[in-house]
């Protein structure tokens, strides 16, 4: 009789890197935004800040340090304004979402004459979508819906006027940087991690499997008294699978009883050398990248130790490490939030606003400084809650170049920005 032999054919799915697109040759009258679908981007960007540590840990804590201790007014009689204008969970929530998806949003309500706004709310920015631009190179209308992978909630979607654009009573504040190739949305800072926090998820996973299989070898079990039926074959894994996995079931026994040695069931180990420094190199590796997509100076400052960054580490070089942090990843996005409050506000009916947000400073750094200095911790907060204003909002500005920057009357300026950059700079040269 013909010995038969029966093998299964696994399939490893390879993952691509990330090719992020706005699909402005769509159908529709927006702009899908993708990465590994059509239009997935911000569903890809929570999953990857859902599955990986180190990167929610960055990212709420590099949101929190934005956000700091609220948006407040240098001018005590605007400032009071202010808190009812933007109620300050609002703004927490717009740092958040400017983090985490490198986009964010305000909904603005102006008043009946369309002279004065008079209220700001906070709308979650994937939410939101783009209007796919005309002959204008401004974009004048965004479209909300609730879920955009649900054909029946985006037949409900509203359309909602670009700040400055209409007379709308409720307009959209959209918050981004600019990135090249892109003009609809801009990226997150941390984008280039992407693959390493999946990839950290995927560790995680891996890790919960081993648990729940009881840290069974990868083995090859053989019964060697023949080939059964298909439908025999899967009960027998079933039984298997159901029996010796699972964390309820680690530790037990497997009973035989056989007519013949030659017929007993054999277990084959697949042994991989070293599998445990490898899975520890890929997760110290993965840590790294991510923390250093993120600009994280210190890892501690978050809560966060790795092998060389442990508790005992300096007070001087922790305070070094959060200044530096504060400088080159805080303050530019707490910049572009106050620009565009302050550009949004001064077109909505208000001046001399004098917007600052209060940092949030490591109370052992605010002591350590207090101490060197023989100041109060309360002056040094004072201190550095001057030192990172945005001279921009301030009632004094001084030098800004676009502000002194002489025009010429007869030529209409361009922006290297816009998205007909080089048609206008065609006629720009015609005239």
């Amino acid at each position: 009789m013909k010995q038969q032999e029966k093998f299964s054919i696994i399939n490893v799915n390879n993952n691509l890197l990330p090719l992020i697109t706005e699909d402005t040759k769509t159908r529709y009258t927006w702009i899908p935004f993708g990465v590994y679908g059509h239009d997935d981007f911000f569903n890809a960007v929570t999953m990857t800040f859902n599955v990986s540590t180190t990167n929610s840990a960055c990212i709420e804590g590099i949101a929190d340090l934005i956000y700091g201790k609220g948006l407040y007014s240098k001018q005590p009689a605007f400032n009071d304004v202010l808190q009812k204008l933007i109620p300050q969970e609002e703004t927490k929530r717009v740092a958040f979402d400017l983090k985490l998806y490198g986009n964010a949003c305000y909904q603005v309500y102006w008043n009946d004459e369309h002279t004065k706004i008079i209220k700001m709310y906070h709308i979650p920015v994937q939410t939101i979508r783009a209007e796919k631009i005309g002959n204008s190179p401004r974009i004048e209308n965004f479209y909300y819906c609730i879920d955009w992978n649900d054909q029946k909630k985006i037949k409900e979607k509203k359309k909602i006027p670009a700040f400055g654009t209409s007379n709308e009573k409720m307009e959209l504040l959209y918050i981004k940087n600019y990135s090249p190739g892109l003009y609809y949305y801009s990226l997150p800072d941390w984008v280039a991690a992407m693959q390493f926090a999946i990839s950290e998820g995927e560790i995680s996973n891996l890790h919960l499997n081993n648990i729940t299989n009881g840290f069974l070898p990868a083995v090859m079990l053989n019964f060697n008294n023949g080939v059964p039926a298909p439908e025999e074959r899967q009960t027998i894994e079933d039984l298997v699978q159901a029996k010796f996995t699972g964390t309820d079931n680690a530790g037990r026994f497997m009973l035989s009883f056989n007519d013949d040695p030659a017929t007993k069931p054999t277990l084959d180990v697949i042994d991989i050398s070293n599998l445990h420094e490898k899975y520890d190199y890929v997760a110290e590796y993965t840590q790294d990248r991510i923390l250093v997509a993120h600009r994280v100076t210190s890892p501690l400052l978050f809560g966060i130790r790795t092998k060389n960054n442990g508790f005992s580490s300096q007070s001087e070089e922790m305070k070094t490490a959060f200044s530096i942090l504060q400088t080159m990843t805080i303050s530019p996005f707490q910049n572009l939030i106050l620009n565009s409050l302050d550009m949004a506000l001064t077109e909505g009916g208000y001046d001399n606003m004098e917007l600052y947000f209060e940092q949030l400073t490591p109370l052992v750094i605010l002591a350590q400084t207090a101490d060197e200095t023989g100041k109060s911790v309360a002056q040094v907060e004072d201190d550095t809650n001057k030192a990172m204003e945005n001279p921009a909002t301030q009632e004094n500005p001084g030098d800004q170049t676009t502000q002194d920057a002489i025009i010429p009357t007869d030529k209409t300026p361009i922006l290297q920005s816009s998205a007909f950059f080089e048609t206008e700079y065609e006629i720009y040269n015609k005239k």
